[in-house]
């Protein structure tokens, strides 16, 4: 538990730094952690094309077809998750092209747990996108079958009311005046010639 004293000498060097005052520094202040923006809530990194993104982004809109906010909402989380997943197998490639040999990815520590990091995000990465993916089939299967169902029972409907009214009587009529056409024809073309 803290002293008196280091309570005291806590608030009086909490004065001291506040943090950054102005919109400009708080706007740098908030990229000092990022290395790789895996974490990140955009899923672009300030140093690349936003229109490789956005261009990602309604291929996969195209894809879904989302009809609610909800459903666009997953479409961008599945498009940041695989652009985030296309980042990282960059970096991964590229941190195995700055090895000396393979090996030390495995045998070397620090090495090692900068591939377990990767690894990991990777997992998380793959996650979001299954779990939105899953969750939309889900969301527009819902939205399918109300109407699958309706029509599906406005035919069976039709189905009953044409075995049950039976034949119009126009139908009869046309059906009948046929019959006779195709009889007569038969009937001439196998009388006995003489």
């Amino acid at each position: 538990m803290a002293t008196t004293a280091q309570i005291l000498a806590n608030r009086e060097n909490s004065k001291l730094s506040t943090g950054p005052q102005t919109p400009e520094t708080k706007a740098i202040s908030s990229l000092n952690h990022r290395t790789h923006g895996f974490n990140a809530s955009d899923p672009v990194l300030p140093n690349k094309d936003r229109n490789e993104f956005n261009a990602l982004l309604e291929r996969n809109q195209s894809e879904w077809i989302a009809e609610t906010a909800h459903q666009e909402f997953l479409v961008s989380q599945m498009t940041g998750a695989q652009w985030k997943l296309n980042r990282l197998a960059r970096m991964e490639t590229g941190m195995f092209a700055a090895l000396d040999s393979p090996e030390k990815a495995f045998t070397d520590k620090e090495t090692a747990a900068g591939f377990t990091r990767l690894e990991r995000y990777r997992a998380a990465l793959e996650r979001t996108y299954h779990r939105c993916a899953r969750e939309l089939r889900a969301e527009q299967k819902k939205q399918i079958e109300p109407k699958s169902e309706q029509i599906a029972e406005k035919k069976y409907l039709e189905l009953l009311e044409r075995h049950f009214a039976g034949p119009s009587d126009e139908y009869l009529r046309t059906t009948l005046a046929d019959y006779r056409a195709r009889n007569a024809a038969h009937e001439a073309e196998n009388e006995p010639t003489e």
